[in-house]
């Protein structure tokens, strides 16, 4: 669905996917990379939440596997969310959307990766403006609808 600024996205469901899901996967448009969102620990307390941008796998299943792999200690994901994020970086940053999952890393398991999350922000204003740079000059992947004259 699109609105008058671009495609909509139900808020109230991203907030219900923050603050239910276990494994948190956005997507964008401006770059293949997506933000992993891992809300879970281990038993004992040695494996924290993780908030990172990774690259793209195929599904659920590839990720889980991914998961599993790079987080032995940890139980496999009850609720796993994937969805495409359709604004840009700084939209994001400002609808406040990840601080609920920053905030509840730091009241379920006490990690603070707030300072992540700026990285995170930073990477991904980086990467948007570069794409928005490569659509205007025509690079590989894009194909301007306009040429100067000469």
């Amino acid at each position: 669905m699109h609105g008058d600024n671009g495609p909509v996205l139900d808020m109230d469901a991203a907030t219900e996917a923050i603050d239910d899901a276990d494994v948190l996967v956005i997507g964008f448009d401006f770059t293949a990379d997506r933000l992993l969102i891992d809300l879970r620990e281990d038993p004992e307390g040695n494996t924290p939440p993780i908030l990172e941008l990774t690259e793209p796998l195929t599904n659920a299943h590839e990720r889980t596997l991914w998961l599993a792999e790079r987080r032995p200690l940890v139980a496999p994901p009850d609720r796993f969310i994937f969805f495409t994020w359709p604004h840009t970086p700084q939209f994001l940053e400002e609808s406040a959307l990840l601080d609920r999952a920053v905030d509840r890393m730091v009241r379920d398991h006490g990690v603070d990766l707030h300072d992540d999350l700026v990285e995170v922000f930073t990477d991904l204003r980086r990467r948007d403006q570069a794409d928005t740079r490569s659509a205007v000059a025509g690079a590989e992947g894009f194909e301007t609808i306009w040429s100067r004259r000469r």
